[in-house]
């Protein structure tokens, strides 16, 4: 069975976009699966991040949410029908590019990248 993935939701964008976002940042990664599918959908060593070239002609958007967060943690919210994981940058990815990659239980992956700044 796959989940009913329709990409990210605000504050994050999809490919081909590179999120900006300051290095230390905790965001706010929503997405929904037309449903609740409890909470155990990612797959074991995910999320995950790998540093990518950052492409200077890509289209860029300033994540407009970020969240105090004390480190990653998922949880879903009924009444907008999301799930919310809060995916924690570190400080030392400033001026990196970074693909954030999240892999569920299905066997699917969802990409998103990233532009650290200081």
């Amino acid at each position: 069975m796959h989940y009913a993935f329709d990409g990210f939701r605000s504050p994050v964008d999809n490919l081909p976009t590179y999120n900006t976002v300051k290095a230390g940042s905790a965001v706010p990664v929503k997405f929904s699966l037309s449903g609740d599918q409890g909470l155990g959908i990612i797959a074991s060593g995910y999320p995950a991040s790998a540093t990518v070239p950052c492409e200077a002609a890509a289209p860029q958007d300033a994540v407009e949410q970020t969240v105090t967060a004390g480190g990653s943690s998922l949880s879903y919210d009924s009444v907008a029908d999301q799930y919310n994981y809060v995916w924690k940058t570190e400080k030392g990815w400033a001026g990196t590019c970074r693909q954030f990659v999240l892999k569920l239980d299905d066997g699917t992956f969802h990409q998103a990248n990233f532009k650290l700044t200081k």
